[in-house]
């Protein structure tokens, strides 16, 4: 097995071993990690303690009961583990949908979507039935010689039961329109760079009108297509301020906006401070 498409750290009380599957530095308590974009699927699943992670801009307390799935892509950080103890891991898209139709995972599961919540509430039954799951993942990951398929099917029944939940916390009717909506985002988040482009452009890549698509985005998000890419363009941003050392100047044409000075007040008015200040908060 490729130990590259999946991985798994037990944590048991202290630091683990890494922060998180796409970083090379340990983590200590209560200390910060960079920023960072996963090339695979990241996730949390504890039994007690808690772990504070900054997701997509958010910040979430994970503790028990929960299961964190963080989308291939999403940009996320480490804030500091308290007495945590369960699993971390992530695993490659082509992991568990095959190298033929690597695409199938992501329709398959809408909590692997990176504008979705990470987090999943999964009750006390549903985690007590988790437990024995990853337990036995990570017995057959930690073994001589693992099979991925038993890790596959034991990774399978994880994701299924947290996709049944995550779905019915949800409210969205699957029609064609959020078939729109999910082209859209996905056309939107899909990469870093710029996403600075006018509606009518991604209406075009959708082959239809800008009109049917802010009617269809806001009707199944309550967000416009304006705001989402506003929201994109700030989210690289802070992903290059914290990651890079690159100029302000130079971070504002990347994320498609020329006018440094127009560039600075976008991104206070979503943050509430520069992207100077950005730069120096830990």
């Amino acid at each position: 097995m490729q130990r590259e498409s999946f991985i798994i750290r037990k944590l048991a009380g202290t630091q683990p071993h890494q922060a998180a599957p796409h970083h090379s530095t340990q983590v200590h308590h209560n200390s910060n990690s960079s920023p960072a974009r996963s090339p695979i699927h990241c996730f949390f699943f504890l039994l007690s303690g808690t772990v504070l992670a900054e997701i997509g801009g958010k910040t979430y307390l994970i503790k028990e009961h929960e299961i964190v799935i963080i989308p291939a892509g999403q940009v996320f950080s480490i804030k500091y583990f308290e007495r945590a103890t369960g699993y971390m891991g992530g695993f490659s898209t082509t992991f568990i949908s095959g190298t033929n139709t690597p695409e199938n995972a992501l329709a398959k599961y809408d909590f692997l979507r990176i504008w979705g919540s990470p987090k999943i509430e999964l009750g006390e039954d549903a985690f007590s039935r988790q437990i024995p799951l990853f337990d036995r993942i990570y017995e057959e990951y930690s073994s001589t010689q693992p099979n991925p398929e038993i890790i596959k099917a034991y990774l399978t029944v994880v994701l299924t039961e947290a996709d049944v939940i995550y779905r019915s916390t949800i409210k969205e009717v699957i029609n064609h329109n959020n078939g729109i909506c999910n082209r859209f985002l996905n056309e939107l988040f899909k990469g870093g760079g710029n996403h600075n482009l006018p509606v009518a452009e991604y209406a075009r890549k959708l082959g239809i009108t800008p009109n049917h698509l802010n009617k269809v985005v806001k009707g199944a998000t309550g967000k416009s297509p304006s705001v989402w890419i506003e929201e994109a363009i700030i989210q690289e941003a802070r992903l290059l301020l914290k990651g890079t050392d690159l100029p302000l100047g130079e971070i504002a044409a990347k994320v498609g906006i020329m006018d440094q000075s127009y560039f600075a007040r976008k991104f206070r008015q979503h943050e509430g401070m520069t992207p100077s200040e950005y730069r120096q908060n830990d």
